[in-house]
């Protein structure tokens, strides 16, 4: 799992996984999580998470597992590179579109737009309306466009792990 964005996004996510799978989370060179988006609803569990041994990242790099990214945790795949060569390049994704970004006040001050990089560095970018649910499965990648997606990313994460 990997999250940078929502911190509700991510505990979702987690508290979905977690009673099906052990889990690692991974982010490009085992980097700490960056939780944003935490409020008065997320901060204590935040803070309880950041003491369990899972919530130290392995490097996404040597990950051979399924990997699930949602919204804004999907930027966190575009600094995933071996040998300067971006690990996901020939993947389809998908990630917040450039019109869910704009309303963000955050906006001016993003350090990339997913959809650009992932189009810029051989990957295959899709979305759907603003605030759908849209998944994107390729291999052992799942990615949401959205916070709106958690759930069918997750959903399509277990399926992808049964099948394997």
């Amino acid at each position: 799992m990997i999250s940078k964005g929502s911190s509700r996004s991510f505990h979702q996510c987690f508290n979905l996984c977690s009673s099906v799978f052990n889990l690692q989370t991974a982010t490009p060179g085992g980097k700490p999580i960056d939780f944003s988006g935490v409020d008065d609803s997320t901060a204590r569990w935040v803070q309880e998470f950041s003491v369990k041994p899972y919530a130290n990242p392995a490097k996404l790099e040597s990950i051979d597992e399924p990997v699930c990214a949602v919204g804004q945790g999907v930027a966190a795949l575009c600094c995933a590179t071996e040998e300067q060569k971006w690990i996901f390049s020939g993947y389809s994704m998908t990630g917040p579109s450039v019109f869910e970004l704009v309303r963000s006040p955050e906006f001016a001050n993003l350090p990339l737009i997913v959809e650009d990089f992932i189009k810029d560095n051989g990957g295959s970018y899709t979305a759907s309306i603003e605030d759908a649910v849209h998944v994107v499965l390729d291999r052992h990648l799942v990615t949401g466009q959205n916070v709106q997606s958690t759930s069918a990313a997750v959903n399509n994460l277990i399926l992808l792990c049964s099948s394997r």
